[in-house]
């Protein structure tokens, strides 16, 4: 579809007037001059800033939200309770959840990490799991931490900060949390979404951060094994809590023909009584006053996706145009390389970062994209 509105663009044909794009759409078009700047909703303080930024380029909004996302946190409250942990209080930082990890990680004689007797080959549940495939599934799970232990991927301007302590110690846990202490699967580095959220059904991870669409798979008997004992809220924090957020949003064409009835219809698709019908129809809402109310009526998963999404930050690579996927690329593969014990964290950050300067530069962003970012 993309491709077919791409070509529709480059002649510049009228043929469309809108469409919704995900996360990184606003930006993408609205960068290359395809998109009209919207009226911002005079209620502008009910949205979430995160789901705002994300859809911003120089202080105007090019994408007017209709959905959001956000990771949330998972926990299997049986095996809580076997363990001696309260199953209503998960762990409220990224140490403490290593530490309950560690006790939740099971190997078939009952043991866990660092007991003696332990057998990492032969593991019956593992503490928690992550999607370490050279793919999205790393990076966008890698950012929560990321963000949760300070850091971010570019500073106030746009300058790649990849290489920088928080994201180092954040890539650091995961690696260790893999090579160090057994709480995850040994096949971690090829597990994309199916796999982690399959080996979570089947009962063998404790603890885990996912998108809110497996809690659907885990409460349906033909899938999953663990109806009934799982628990969703707020994900941990650690210097802060943070998370990445996603979502959809509308565009409009600067090639349309009808631009007064595409922003209309704009504006009717991120007002509160659409916005909650959305919403009710399983769609994360992007109000906050949807959310108090979605909430209420569901205090279980509604009440940990409101949670995060208040902690949610736009992934800033989405920002850069072309050299997004590129630099997307880049990070999981220093991702993989430090799992699988090529390079240590440190210097596979320090190579991406020095190889998504590159594609920065070679694509132009700091001269023509950045300022644009930032209203000039």
């Amino acid at each position: 579809m993309y491709d077919k509105v791409r070509l529709e663009l480059a002649n510049n044909s009228g043929l469309y007037d809108m469409m919704h794009t995900g996360a990184g759409g606003a930006k993408e078009y609205g960068l290359s001059n395809y998109l009209i700047p919207l009226p911002a909703p005079p209620d502008l303080d009910d949205f979430y800033p995160a789901d705002i930024a994300q859809y911003s380029i120089g202080g105007e909004l090019y994408g007017l939200p209709q959905t959001a996302d956000t990771n949330i946190l998972y926990w299997r409250t049986d095996l809580f309770e076997a363990a001696g942990l309260d199953p209503t209080k998960p762990p409220e930082t990224y140490e403490q959840f290593r530490e309950y990890a560690i006790k939740l990680t099971t190997d078939e004689n009952g043991k866990h990490p660092g007991e003696d007797g332990f057998d990492p080959n032969n593991i019956d549940v593992y503490g928690s799991a992550f999607k370490g495939v050279a793919g999205l599934g790393s990076t966008w799970e890698l950012y929560n931490y990321i963000y949760a232990f300070g850091g971010d991927v570019v500073d106030e301007n746009y300058t790649p900060t990849l290489n920088s302590q928080p994201v180092v110690d954040a890539l650091t846990w995961v690696v260790d949390n893999f090579r160090t202490y057994n709480i995850y699967p040994p096949d971690t580095p090829t597990y994309d979404y199916t796999e982690f959220h399959t080996l979570f059904a089947q009962g063998k991870v404790a603890m885990a951060v996912n998108w809110p669409y497996m809690w659907g798979i885990l409460q349906d008997p033909e899938q999953s094994k663990v109806v009934g004992n799982v628990a969703v809220g707020r994900k941990p924090g650690q210097v802060t809590h943070g998370g990445n957020i996603g979502g959809w949003s509308w565009n409009v064409f600067q090639m349309s023909k009808d631009q007064e009835l595409a922003i209309a219809f704009a504006k009717w698709i991120a007002s509160p009584d659409a916005s909650l019908s959305f919403a009710e129809t399983g769609s994360n809402p992007v109000r906050r006053s949807v959310s108090a109310i979605l909430a209420e009526q569901d205090p279980i998963l509604a009440a940990a996706i409101a949670a995060n999404q208040a902690d949610g930050r736009e992934v800033k690579w989405l920002a850069t145009g072309p050299s997004w996927m590129e630099i997307e690329k880049v990070q999981y593969q220093a991702i993989q390389e430090a799992l699988i014990g090529a390079k240590d964290p440190q210097t596979a950050m320090e190579d991406a970062n020095a190889a998504v300067i590159d594609i920065l530069n070679a694509n132009a962003f700091f001269t023509e994209l950045l300022p644009q970012l930032q209203g000039n």
